[in-house]
């Protein structure tokens, strides 16, 4: 049995102190010793600790490690970080490699800005359309007080005291970036990024955040039509951005999202097929049907009243938009937010709800519940939608068609859709 510990500190003042005049080298058991070497300018000799090992059998060649000098280093911190080293042996690790990797780590931590930067980039710019407002959110919230920092040294509290400061003012925008941020640090954490995992227990209560309100507001409701009337009425009167007036006439056409309008693009419209091609990347359901094994496309047939406005659209296009040019989400919204006011409604609705509203209609004026979920693109729930992959292209071309008579009827002037689609542009 090999004999350790053979050193005390007896033995190294000693040596620390005795005239010497050639290198000299104690064993303390263990690979681990001692080597004091003659100094120039000091009266003292110079100590360092030596580990020494071998990767594979004794027919290897030994390695060596300098662990640091004594007295800095004393005996007992010597023998620990033996110990460390035959631990990392017996897992079939070189102490030269962990050491070199510990050595590195240190002098150059991960920061938290460098992990939130990882995750847009490496998840959220594909995964995410609004991924660029997760970065601005993580540098207005979190990156002023943290984004220096070691990743490994922030604590929970850390994380609730900067969040708290903003969430009073903006109680909803601080449970997205809460949760955003606990979505980009477990994704670090799979992926091995050192973290304290307490980050993953807070909640909105404890940063002071608010859920955003669910309203549930239709322009169709209890058998009266009238807000959705007006709107109809106001968008053939001109008073209206062509931008905003195409958007939402497109919106109260299809239910679809506002930012499958906003992101579209001219190759995603077949004229010939006569079909509307939302790719995966503008569908906020993708993740989910991907994971089913679908494409996560939206496809939408497109009714023969609205082929003339989207042909031009697509013709006018300079840039490959649909609509001419790439708003951003909040621009779109708070536009959107304002039209309830100029048509002197009381309850306010937003662009959301006019998908909201369609869901409706198409379901008042008979059409299948299993063809609005597809119009409206969400994904089929439980065995259904394992099984189930059908477009219902024509089923929606029907329901679109039926749409589109009864928004006729509505708009009261047959001739108002036609004079719409061919000022798209005006």
């Amino acid at each position: 049995m090999a004999v350790k510990d053979k050193l005390t500190n007896t033995t190294l003042e000693m040596l620390l102190r005795k005239k010497i005049s050639k290198p000299v080298t104690q064993s303390d058991g263990l690979g681990l010793s001692i080597r004091a070497s003659p100094s120039k300018v000091s009266k003292q000799n110079n100590m360092n600790w030596l580990f020494r090992y071998r990767i594979g059998d004794r027919t290897s060649n030994p390695e060596t490690i300098v662990l640091g000098n004594y007295p800095d280093l004393t005996i007992a911190k010597a023998r620990k970080k033996r110990d460390e080293f035959k631990s990392w042996l017996a897992d079939g690790k070189d102490p030269k490699v962990e050491v070199a990797l510990a050595l590195e780590k240190t002098l150059k931590p991960i920061t938290v800005s460098d992990a939130l930067d990882y995750w847009i980039n490496e998840y959220a710019t594909e995964k995410r359309t609004n991924s660029l407002k997760h970065r601005q959110q993580f540098n207005k919230w979190l990156i002023p007080e943290l984004g220096r920092l070691p990743l490994g040294n922030i604590k929970k509290a850390h994380w609730i005291n900067t969040i708290r400061m903003r969430s009073k003012q903006y109680p909803v925008a601080a449970g997205y970036v809460l949760r955003n941020l606990q979505q980009a640090l477990k994704f670090c954490d799979k992926r091995g990024y050192e973290l304290d995992r307490s980050i993953f227990d807070i909640d909105f209560v404890d940063i002071g955040a608010s859920k955003q309100s669910k309203r549930s507001q239709r322009l169709v409701e209890d058998d009266s039509w009238q807000r959705l009337e007006d709107l109809i009425k106001w968008l053939g009167t001109g008073k209206m951005m062509p931008y905003y007036r195409n958007l939402t006439l497109l919106l109260i056409s299809f239910g679809c999202r506002t930012q499958e309008l906003r992101l579209a693009e001219t190759k995603e419209f077949n004229f010939e097929t006569r079909v509307w091609t939302v790719p995966a990347a503008h569908n906020k359901t993708r993740d989910k049907d991907q994971a089913k094994g679908e494409s996560g496309e939206i496809k939408r047939p497109i009714p023969n009243e609205l082929i003339h406005m989207l042909k031009n659209l697509c013709e006018q296009s300079s840039n490959g938009y649909l609509l001419g040019e790439l708003k951003r989400s909040e621009t779109v919204s708070s536009w959107g937010g304002k039209i309830y006011k100029l048509l002197g409604h009381e309850q306010a609705w937003s662009f959301h709800d006019l998908r909201r509203t369609v869901a409706t209609g198409l379901n008042d004026i008979g059409v299948a519940p299993h063809v609005v979920e597809a119009l409206l693109g969400h994904s089929i729930q439980g065995v259904s939608g394992i099984y189930n992959r059908s477009q219902y292209l024509p089923e929606k071309l029907d329901a679109l068609n039926k749409w589109q008579e009864r928004l006729e009827l509505l708009r009261g002037d047959t001739d108002n859709v036609l004079m719409l689609s061919k000022s798209v542009r005006a």
